[in-house]
């Protein structure tokens, strides 16, 4: 009887700067399942353990460092290679701005800064026109890519980015990036241009980008506290698998069992390298498919029961919070989606009082950077990455 009665009450989740409502929330979920080996947490990784994107920060240390493991004859291939229209405009109002265009920009951008880079240090490099064109164009591609086409493409295309990369490679590569961030300790709300001397085929572009990353101490307490209490944790993620083992191995603060991690899963090519494409053998964890991989492989292990708890902050994790009517909370950290979209609107319902009390609302400070104590986060300004002329 002692056990069952210690059973009841799970441990303790520390202060912090949690949102008082959302920390108080958290605990009595944690007091009421503590014990129970049915119980288990689900949590989406980029921008909800972490403040900031592992993959963000890959592209980011891979462009600076002109690291990718495909040539610039290879590019153009690599990346429009299964296209659905290599030739739609990326955005409105761009009808110069199609895949084709901006991927053989980025292939004579990255040819001429490869040769710069063989006669001068990278922090020259990366002065010129040619590399600020190149790292817009990059990060437009990545951006908009899963936009035009849908994210069922554009997620998993969004790993071209590593191809001919052997997983080893890249796993060091991410973290080399994670480790570069956590020591820069800035969170950067970046928009990078295209300088108009190198408009190149598909013309100036801008794309806004987060930069940054760090575990705030407060997930770190949250996912300690209900390991704890005996409630197993989880991660469901749409981005690439073998980065998320990276970032919640342990090593930045936070750590998950590398079985109960679940994310995208690329094939290899004939060489053992990241061949660009998603491997069909596993699910795609994005959107629709999260609360399917939840069903199909982690309530398995817990008697088909739907999980206690489900974190996220984006668009793409509002299927899995909203799937499970046996969950007790739903925790949305505020990354201030689209007021239209879904999340936008459960958001607006929390706030207002008028949606389920399961669901819960968690601001951050990006300026610390953490949580802070309220349901709306603080952002840091943007920055606008572009060379002006001279004769500006």
């Amino acid at each position: 009887m002692a056990l069952l009665a210690m059973a009841a009450v799970g441990a303790t989740l520390p202060t912090g700067n949690w949102h008082p409502p959302v920390r108080e929330a958290l605990q009595r979920a944690i007091d009421r399942r503590a014990g129970d080996p049915d119980a288990y947490a689900v949590f989406d990784f980029d921008n909800t353990c972490a403040v900031g994107d592992c993959e963000h920060a890959a592209l980011g240390y891979i462009i600076d460092n002109l690291a990718f493991a495909f040539s610039p004859d290879e590019l153009p291939g690599i990346f429009l290679e299964g296209m659905p229209d290599p030739d739609r405009p990326l955005e409105p109002g761009k009808p110069a701005a199609t895949a084709r265009n901006v991927s053989l920009d980025c292939a004579d951008l990255y040819r001429e800064l490869r040769a710069l880079a063989s006669s001068q240090p990278m922090e020259e490099v990366r002065k010129t026109d040619a590399f600020l064109a190149f790292a817009s164009k990059m990060r437009f591609m990545r951006k908009r890519i899963s936009r035009t086409f849908g994210s069922g493409f554009g997620y998993p295309w969004s790993k071209r980015f590593y191809s001919r990369m052997t997983p080893e490679r890249f796993r060091a590569t991410m973290q080399a990036a994670l480790d570069a961030a956590v020591a820069d300790g800035r969170f950067v709300r970046g928009v990078w241009r295209t300088p108009a001397t190198r408009a190149g085929r598909s013309g100036v572009v801008e794309v806004p980008m987060f930069l940054g990353f760090v575990v705030p101490q407060e997930v770190k307490d949250l996912v300690r506290t209900l390991k704890e209490s005996g409630i197993a944790v989880y991660v469901v993620s749409g981005s690439f698998h073998d980065a998320i083992l990276v970032g919640a191995e342990g090593r930045y603060g936070v750590a998950f069992p590398k079985e109960n991690i679940f994310g995208i899963h690329m094939k290899l090519d004939g060489q053992g390298r990241l061949a660009g494409w998603a491997d069909d053998r596993f699910p795609l964890p994005w959107a629709d498919g999260k609360p399917d991989v939840i069903r199909d492989l982690i309530a398995t292990r817990h008697h088909g029961k739907g999980p206690m708890l489900v974190a996220g902050d984006a668009n793409g994790d509002y299927a899995m919070l909203t799937a499970f009517a046996d969950m007790d909370v739903g925790l949305v950290f505020d990354t201030r989606p689209d007021a239209d979209s879904p999340l936008g609107k459960l958001l607006a319902a929390v706030r207002a009082g008028t949606a389920e009390k399961r669901f819960l609302v968690q601001g951050r400070d990006e300026r610390i950077p953490g949580l802070c104590r309220a349901s709306e986060s603080i952002l840091v300004p943007s920055t606008i990455y572009e060379r002006k002329m001279q004769n500006d």
